[in-house]
């Protein structure tokens, strides 16, 4: 017996017995969207895996076929990851990754667990090469110029000047560094030598002290400035000329300088070397002896992902 359209129109899914219509049943095509009214075909009523992707054509299905919790994502039925163009990450698993930062990757094209922030330092107390450690996006960079040397009689030594910065080094792979020296310390009458300049590369730099008498007969030293950084400030001046006692030589950004003297022992180049990086030599005290060296320059690096 035929059936006509309008008679199969006629036939609800109660009239058909479960499992005898097949999706090889249907010529392709004959089935829309649209066919079906709205609510009439549940979930249960569809078998397990017999709908697969290639059946749904592109875009045919959006999130307004969906009623609000109809996919549950806590279930488990979800395979695959989501790729970052759609709002996903395209990674599939947190584990291993304790205390890591999701993060872009240099190109941008994809995320990745890693470190973050800042994760080692280097020091320069002579010059060298930095080469950028993996990983390392940004860099903050320290430097103080070279302090210069006192003379003998008080008068003392400029620090050096001190400069901070900031870098993106995501295209820099090394830059050369140079550490201001110390400037020599000198007898009563004589100029103290000044400190040397710091520099990490073309990017900032620090200048050294002025050595003491350098400008006038009894004067401390000038202090060096810092440049083409974000900060740049100058170090302290060294002291002028003192009756009883060595001047203290100028304070750099990292500390204070060797120590000071009444008379003949000991003498301040005893401790030279208790003293901080770019600080500016201490004066002898009342002409007994020579004035101590400054302190060398340097470079701290701070790395940061």
């Amino acid at each position: 017996m035929a059936f006509g359209y309008d008679g199969l129109q006629q036939i609800t899914n109660l009239g058909i017995v479960s499992g005898t219509i097949i999706n090889s049943n249907l010529a392709s095509n004959t089935l829309a969207n649209n066919v079906f009214a709205s609510g009439s075909v549940t979930n249960s009523q569809i078998a397990s895996t017999t709908i697969a992707t290639s059946n749904i054509a592109s875009g045919a299905v959006s999130s307004g076929n969906f009623a609000s919790g109809a996919v549950p994502l806590a279930s488990g039925i979800q395979t695959g990851t989501l790729p970052i163009g759609n709002g996903g990450t395209n990674i599939s698993s947190v584990s291993g990754y304790n205390n890591k930062s999701l993060r872009s990757t240099y190109g941008g094209g994809s995320l990745q667990f890693d470190d973050s922030g800042l994760i080692s330092m280097q020091v320069f107390t002579s010059g060298g090469t930095w080469t950028r450690p993996n990983g390392v996006t940004r860099i903050r960079v320290q430097l103080v110029g070279g302090g210069a040397g006192g003379s003998g009689h008080g008068e003392a030594g400029g620090a050096g000047g001190y400069s901070e910065g900031y870098l993106d080094v995501t295209g820099i792979g090394s830059v050369g560094v140079t550490i201001g020296g110390q400037g020599g310390g000198v007898n009563y009458h004589n100029v103290g030598g000044g400190g040397g300049t710091t520099s990490f590369g073309p990017y900032f730099s620090a200048s050294g002290g002025e050595g003491a008498r350098n400008i006038g007969g009894h004067t401390g030293g000038r202090p060096g400035v810092g440049s083409s950084a974000q900060l740049n400030i100058y170090g302290g001046g060294g002291r002028g000329h003192c009756t009883h006692g060595g001047g203290l030589g100028g304070i750099s950004f990292f500390g204070g300088p060797q120590i000071g003297v009444h008379q003949t022992s000991p003498h301040t180049y005893d401790y030279e070397s208790h003293c901080a990086p770019g600080t500016g030599g201490t004066g002898a005290a009342n002409g007994h002896g020579r004035g101590a060296y400054g302190a060398n320059g340097m470079v701290v690096i701070y790395h940061y992902q």
